[in-house]
This record gives structure tokens, C-alpha cells and sequence, in this order.
């Protein structure tokens, strides 16, 4: 009775949060599931050593959202890793240690003016790790590369990664260190939810996707979601049970979502390149050099963003330019609006010299 009630609860949380023509355009990622025989629909698991990073949306053939949660299950025990310090380059909002609390609900924000981000981990003791696993937060821009190096007990500095290609997941040979650095190269706002280090004694974990499914049913996982795209997840309307005679199944690798769209503000430029991925500005210009654009940028504080700025580092909000040369007043110095709104006296002096040297020559002819 009570197996009962449970799968008539799930079909209706199904019918209710279920809806058509829904936007799943800004997810980078789209896993295809083809559920085998199951001979009547039931909760099953689909495992996978894939990490699925950010927020999830899980939907049946005809575009309806299926409820869901994730799981994990350890094929072997974990070393323990004791962390004793972290710092950061920067901080916008939040605290280092929100990275490594094991709470994905609270986060660490570097500052958008760092590029080059880094977090530096002190370990008690010589540690081995083998990988790192980073979870940006929700509708963050992936980072462009990441470096790791790491610090033996005598002090010597090894590079682990160099300017790899960033990814939620990597490893690499095992080492014992007792320091990492890591390094990421992003232009844009960069929050992390939770990073962790992966010792060598750690197998693959497996992830685990746990939802109500038909029998032989097809369903689309949307993962990798970017900013600008609304939540359809329906992970906490339902509580799903499983028990040891829950069926699991394998999951493929995400692949990449042929409708995603990379580009967010419509400017021609991928969001990964775009400065201000947020405000259309095609030729993406960067007055300063920062790294951030100048369509989302005011570096004097002066309400006017730079690319609208006629003094972009001078404090200037009312905008004055005397001799409307396109340059502030604030930044153009006097003697320049002076002689560039007065082109009328360089006119008259030219023409008392030209008087004055007509009347010499008509002088000269009389002698």
C-alpha cells in the first residue's frame, strides 16, 4: 500500500511541476537516457564517475520535468585529507573556508578585477592527492584555463597542470605535497561552491541519478547551466527511496547541448570571450585593460559606464566638454579647449599678418 501511494505521489508531483515550450537553451550539456526493460515504471538509478557540476534538469520525451536528486556512492574508502589553511587572492563575498565545508549552499566570490585567481591550500603533513573537483556555483561562466602546482616538504615547487583547459573534474598523477596552488584564468565573476581534493586512495566515486522512470522511456539531463537560464529542477518535490533491490543502470557522459546558446547578450561574441557577457557590446573594448568591458564598467565612480564616459578615470558626472572635441573637460587640459574652441582667432591673426605683410610689400614698391 505504502509502494503504492508513493508512485500514484510521484506521478502527480510529475503532473504538476510538467510543462511544455520551456527554455533550456543555457545549459551546456544535455545527456541522453534510454531507460531499458524495467517491466513497470519504478525509481531506478543511473550511475556514472562523471561529476555533474551546477544545476540539473531532468525532462521525459515530451519536454515535462521529471523530479530527481543525485546520490553518491564510494567504491572505496577515502584517505582523509586534513586541510589546515586556506587563503585566496581575493575576496569579494564569502569566506575561503565555504569552499571546502562540504555545504554546496554556501559560496566563496573572488573579486571580477582578479584575473588570475588563486587559491592556496595548506595540507597537515605530507599528503597524497591524485585530482582536484571544483562546483562553481549556478550560472557562473566557465573559466578559461586552470594551473595547479604543488609544494614538496623540502620547499621545491612542482607544476601539476599548465594552463589547462578548465574542468569541474581533473586529475593526474599522484603526488605528496604538502601545499597547492591553484590557479584560475577567468575574466568574469567567479563563484565556488565546493572544492575537493581526491587522494590517491580514492577510486572514481560513482554519481548517482535517482528518479521515477517508465519502462523503456527516453529522458534528456540538462547539466552545466550558465547564467541567464531559470531553474526547472524538481529535486525537492519528492523524496525518492531506494534500497538494494533499486535498479541501476550506467550513465552516459554529458555531451554538448547543439542548443545552447553561448551567447547570451546577442553580440556576436561567445560568453567565454565577452567582457560583458551581460550587455551587448560587439567590439567588447576594455579602455583599461582590466579584463572587464567598458560597457559594465565605471572605474571613476561617476555614473557614466566608460564606453560613454568622455573622462572613463576622471570623476566628471556632468559630462562637460567645452569645445565638443568628444574629450571631458575634466581630462582636456586648458590650453588645448582653448585654442581648439577659439579657431577664430588664429583666423583673425593670420589675417593682421597678412595685412601687415601686404602692406610692406606695397611699401617697398613705392621706394
Amino acid at each position: 500500500m505504502k509502494k503504492t501511494l508513493t508512485i500514484i505521489g510521484l506521478l502527480i508531483t510529475t503532473t504538476i511541476i510538467a510543462g511544455h515550450h520551456k527554455d533550456f537553451s543555457r545549459f551546456e550539456n544535455a545527456t541522453k537516457i534510454e531507460v531499458p526493460e524495467i517491466t513497470t515504471p519504478k525509481v531506478i538509478i543511473m550511475e556514472t564517475p562523471y561529476f555533474f557540476a551546477g544545476n540539473t534538469v531532468l525532462v521525459n520525451d515530451k519536454n515535462e520535468v521529471i523530479s530527481h536528486r543525485w546520490s553518491q556512492k564510494n567504491t572505496e574508502t577515502k584517505s582523509s585529507i586534513n586541510i589546515t589553511d586556506i587563503s585566496t587572492s581575493s575576496t569579494l563575498e564569502g569566506i575561503p573556508r565555504n569552499m571546502i565545508d562540504s555545504n554546496y549552499k554556501t559560496d566563496f566570490t573572488f573579486n571580477t578585477e582578479d584575473k588570475n585567481k588563486k587559491i592556496v591550500l595548506n595540507f597537515a603533513g605530507i599528503t597524497e592527492i591524485a585530482g582536484i573537483q571544483i562546483h562553481l556555483a549556478d550560472g557562473v561562466i566557465s573559466p578559461r584555463n586552470i594551473s595547479v602546482q604543488g609544494v614538496f616538504a623540502d620547499g621545491k615547487i612542482t607544476t601539476i597542470l599548465n594552463n589547462k583547459s578548465f574542468a569541474n573534474y581533473l586529475t593526474f598523477p599522484k603526488l605528496s605535497v604538502s601545499k597547492l596552488e591553484i590557479s584560475i584564468d577567468s575574466p568574469h565573476f567567479l563563484r565556488i561552491s565546493e572544492l575537493k581534493i581526491i587522494s590517491q586512495n580514492e577510486s572514481e566515486s560513482k554519481n548517482r541519478l535517482v528518479f521515477f522512470a517508465g519502462n523503456k522511456e527516453t529522458y534528456t539531463l540538462y547539466s552545466k547551466p550558465h547564467f541567464g537560464q531559470k531553474s526547472y529542477s524538481a529535486e525537492n518535490y519528492q523524496p525518492l527511496q531506494t534500497d538494494s533491490k533499486t535498479p541501476v543502470f550506467q550513465l552516459e557522459n554529458p555531451a554538448k547541448f547543439t542548443g545552447f546558446d553561448n551567447d547570451f547578450d546577442n553580440d556576436g561574441l561567445p560568453d567565454e570571450q565577452d567582457l560583458c557577457p551581460k550587455i551587448a557590446d560587439a567590439k567588447n573594448t576594455d579602455v583599461d585593460k582590466n579584463g572587464r568591458g567598458d560597457v559594465c564598467e565605471d572605474p571613476d565612480l561617476d555614473g557614466k559606464m566608460s564606453n560613454q564616459d568622455n573622462c572613463p578615470f576622471v570623476y566628471n558626472p556632468a559630462q562637460k566638454d567645452s569645445d565638443l572635441d568628444g574629450i571631458g573637460d575634466k581630462c582636456d587640459d586648458e590650453e588645448n579647449r582653448l585654442s581648439e574652441n577659439s579657431d577664430y582667432l588664429l583666423y583673425g591673426i593670420f589675417a593682421i599678418a597678412s595685412l601687415l605683410l601686404g602692406f610692406l610689400v606695397m611699401r617697398s614698391f613705392k621706394k
